[in-house]
């Protein structure tokens, strides 16, 4: 036993020490911080910047000119704007000019047809004027029923209802929403660190498929399997990577930890919104049995390559298994507690992150469920190492020949 802890110990000093000096390494551990930590100031400023372009909620009547043939208008006030023109081609001149940025030209049966021409500067393939056209509508409403109802009702008809929306559940409780930008905020956390952990796992499943795949062809490594167990090699790898790779992913969670909160908070509607103890546990489990599990299976894919070229080549099917709860993200935010969401939230390959993607969907599952199925994604991983300790000694050794299906029967029935 004490020869088999050594020789994992040797392993696991050798590449990581090898791993964590590597350029590439370096460069992604720190790089992904300083984005997240611009983010900071840059998203606000983004924000900012297209909130100063979208149309605000005050009426900008100076933008809007008219032709009224039909007298609908006739008593409305147009000294600060909208601007009334006898003619269409006065109109037109005013916007050559640049004095208004729509004309509207009011037919004459309005009433019978309600038809109103537009003018206006209108571009791309579907171009709409929404903002001065809900305008001019409401000029025209105004002006149907000017004198014919009080000043107070024709308010009221301008904006009949502002909802207050009320969940009620089949138990028959009822519970006020969320607010929508709250929700927004919500389903962004638990996303984001779905992503970072997917991404997480990309690295270390590349990094780890290649060494074990550079350690066959390395004849070298022979020699050591006379000396030491295949689970030894195999943990030795899994504990080295395994370590930096949660060292790197590590610096991220804390990084967005303290970064994303900071960045709501300066984005009107989203100030105070936080990661709870609980969400602050669920990420870091899910990030160190996804992380294991997916590595375990590139210790395997990594044992049964012919080469290492062929290795890298299959390297990211691995990943994108954990994809998959993302690339279904619009539905799963609809149907949060369907079979297909819980299904992924079970499922040990797709496990860590579906929980974190249902979460943020507003999904109810709990602590013991996320337990369970994170013990199934722990036992997962350990099942693969062992069949990759057994299939590596073989692999090793039918250096240069095809791993079929039925050689790797043979290594898990015979290899010690």
């Amino acid at each position: 036993m004490r020869g088999s802890s050594s020789a994992t110990w040797i392993i696991f000093a050798e590449e990581f020490r090898r791993h964590i000096r590597s350029g590439g390494y370096i460069f992604f551990t720190v790089a992904i911080p300083i984005l997240m930590i611009a983010a900071v100031w840059v998203v606000p400023l983004i924000q900012e910047a297209i909130s100063s372009e979208a149309p605000t909620s005050d009426v900008d009547l100076g933008r809007i000119g008219f032709v009224d043939n039909s007298g609908i208008l006739s008593g409305l006030e147009t000294q600060n704007g909208p601007f009334r023109y006898e003619t269409l081609s006065e109109g037109l001149a005013a916007i050559e000019r640049e004095e208004i940025a729509s004309l509207y030209i009011v037919a004459e049966d309005y009433i019978e047809s309600g038809k109103v021409e537009q003018y206006a500067a209108f571009i791309g393939r579907f171009p709409s004027n929404w903002v001065d056209e809900s305008v001019f509508r409401n000029l025209l409403t105004t002006g149907l029923v000017t004198g014919q109802l009080d000043p107070a009702l024709m308010a009221r008809l301008a904006e009949p209802a502002s909802f207050e929306n009320f969940r009620v559940e089949d138990d028959g409780t009822v519970s006020e929403l969320v607010p929508t930008a709250q929700a927004i905020g919500e389903v962004i956390l638990p996303t984001v660190f779905a992503m970072l952990l997917t991404f997480g796992v990309m690295a270390g499943v590349g990094n780890m498929t290649t060494s074990v795949s550079e350690e066959k062809e390395n004849r070298l490594v022979e020699l050591i399997i006379t000396s030491a167990s295949p689970f030894s090699i195999m943990a030795g790898k899994l504990l080295a990577l395994g370590a930096i790779g949660l060292i790197q992913t590590a610096i991220w969670v804390v990084v967005a930890m303290l970064t994303i909160p900071a960045m709501f908070d300066q984005i009107p509607d989203l100030s105070g919104l936080a990661i709870s103890g609980s969400l602050a546990i669920t990420i870091v489990a899910c990030f160190i049995t996804g992380y294991f599990m997916s590595t375990t299976i590139a210790i395997l894919v990594g044992a049964m390559s012919s080469s290492t070229r062929e290795a890298s080549r299959t390297a990211p099917l691995i990943t994108m298994v954990g994809f998959v709860p993302l690339w279904f993200m619009g539905f799963l935010i609809n149907y949060p507690d369907s079979l297909f969401t819980r299904l992924l939230s079970y499922i040990p390959f797709t496990a860590p992150s579906g929980i974190l993607v249902r979460i943020g969907a507003g999904g109810e599952i709990s602590g013991g469920e996320i337990a369970a199925a994170l013990a199934g994604v722990a036992a997962t991983g350990l099942l693969f190492l062992w069949i990759s300790g057994r299939v590596f000694r073989a692999a090793t050794l039918m250096q240069g020949q095809s791993f079929t299906p039925r050689n790797l029967w043979s290594a898990l029935r015979h290899a010690d």
